[in-house]
């Protein structure tokens, strides 16, 4: 869930302006992604029923990461929760957009993924 507006601009981009690259990018000190991973290794959940919303994007990233390294600091675990979830999201492009899936398999389409790091650029 909570793709449908970003897969509608995706695919105008495709359709009408014939663009060739998307790129999903995530960032590094990505609150987002903290608070996800918190409440994985809490199982507390979150405090408000919007943010529950915006973090369930990101869980399944957060858990796969939380799991891989169980006993690494907090700040290495968002590290991998945050590239995790820029490859769920293309993969949830992949899935369910098929203009994006036949672009990128016909070749007529680049989706590539990026984590952009805040504190250097």
């Amino acid at each position: 869930g909570g793709y449908g507006g970003l897969l509608g601009s995706a695919e105008y981009a495709i359709a009408v302006l014939k663009t060739k690259l998307i790129v999903v990018t995530g960032h590094t000190l990505c609150g987002a992604v903290t608070a996800t991973v918190k409440d994985v290794l809490s199982k507390e959940g979150m405090p408000t029923e919007n943010l529950g919303i915006v973090v369930d994007n990101i869980r399944a990233a957060a858990k796969m990461a939380v799991e891989t390294l169980p006993d690494a600091p907090l700040v290495q675990q968002v590290q991998l929760a945050t590239k995790l979830n820029v490859f769920e999201a293309m993969k949830k492009m992949m899935k369910n957009s098929t203009i994006i899936r036949d672009g990128v398999a016909s070749e007529e389409l680049m989706l590539v993924g990026a984590v952009y790091n805040i504190e250097d650029g």
